[in-house]
């Protein structure tokens, strides 16, 4: 693959290990440093030239994100027998750290800017059945819960199975489809979380992984940030209430939050984790435990319920 890009005496540095459903190369030329990536998630070439071309677009309006660099022949990605490769520049800059809430902060302003940034980028999107699709919970929610019952059939998981059909009922009975459908809606990174970015300090340098990228509520996009990072540490459900107050005022900072998007920030909290049938069926073709997985998501929708209750004074001040 490096054969197909212009650069000066390529050679891999090391495998960055951000992300599970892609492969990534940290490469170092001559003069620069490049991160090398194989798309296993979304390896549909309509679908990545559609987020390589949001990605282009997002840094043309000065958001801080990667370029992408075209092979020797122009092209935004290279396809070989091993798949679908982008080489993109390298960002400089540290993960998230859960202690700095001047970070905190930023990400709340910067995912605002992210909504309001993107507001006026027209591009046709390229929907895959793996992405986050909020609003089919509303429209087929049987049919998502009739093939998640279908795939863990006698996977002693019959208790979760039956917590999902209970949030359902009570989902779409306290928040109609009347209801979301008039919530703020525009294009949403859907995977806005600390290791899909770098900090320099308390600057965000870098935005990348635009994979579940897709239009839909942008309240979707504040309760899985708010989550991300609120929460103590990598691993934990608990949300600090100042890091929850300071993520959400930044946020408001440039964008305010409707009063109707406030109302809903607790059901998205649980939203955000609910398992899709299809991306179940990726993990499973990953050779992963799909019970497993799909475990811990039911688990991580119980505990932000929990979470979203216990911060009501925090949502709504």
């Amino acid at each position: 693959m490096l054969a197909r890009y212009p650069l000066d005496s390529p050679r891999i540095i090391e495998r960055l290990a951000a992300s599970v459903r892609n492969d990534s190369y940290l490469i170092e030329g001559a003069d620069s440093r490049y991160v090398l990536r194989r798309y296993r998630r979304n390896p549909d070439g309509r679908r990545i030239r559609f987020q390589l071309a949001f990605q282009r677009e997002l840094g043309r309006r000065g958001y801080p994100t990667s370029e992408i660099v075209p092979s020797s022949q122009g092209e935004l990605f290279v396809a070989g027998p091993s798949g679908l490769w982008v080489l993109f520049t390298y960002v400089e800059g540290a993960e998230y750290d859960f202690a700095n809430m001047g970070q905190v902060a930023e990400a709340g302003r910067r995912l605002a800017l992210f909504h309001n940034i993107t507001r006026s980028i027209e591009l046709e999107e390229v929907v895959l059945d793996i992405n986050p699709q909020l609003r089919r919970w509303w429209t087929h929610g049987d049919e998502e819960l009739a093939a998640l019952e279908e795939m863990f059939r006698n996977e002693g998981v019959e208790e979760e199975l039956a917590f999902l059909r209970t949030w359902h009922a009570g989902l779409v009975r306290d928040l109609p489809l009347e209801r979301f459908d008039a919530l703020p809606a525009g294009w949403v990174h859907a995977d806005f979380h600390g290791r899909n970015m770098v900090f320099a300090g308390e600057e965000l340098r870098g935005l990348f992984d635009f994979d579940p990228l897709h239009r839909s509520v942008y309240v979707g996009d504040v309760a899985h940030a708010l989550f991300m990072f609120g929460r103590e540490s990598r691993g934990s459900t608990r949300i600090r209430p100042d890091a929850a107050r300071t993520f959400l005022g930044n946020y408001e900072r440039e964008r305010k939050l409707a009063d109707a998007e406030r109302e809903a920030l607790p059901a998205f909290g649980a939203l955000a984790w609910v398992p899709n049938p299809a991306y179940q069926a990726l993990v499973r073709r990953d050779g992963e435990d799909t019970v497993a997985h799909f475990r811990r998501y039911v688990q991580l929708m119980r505990d932000l319920q929990s979470e979203m209750e216990r911060l009501r004074a925090v949502l709504y001040p």
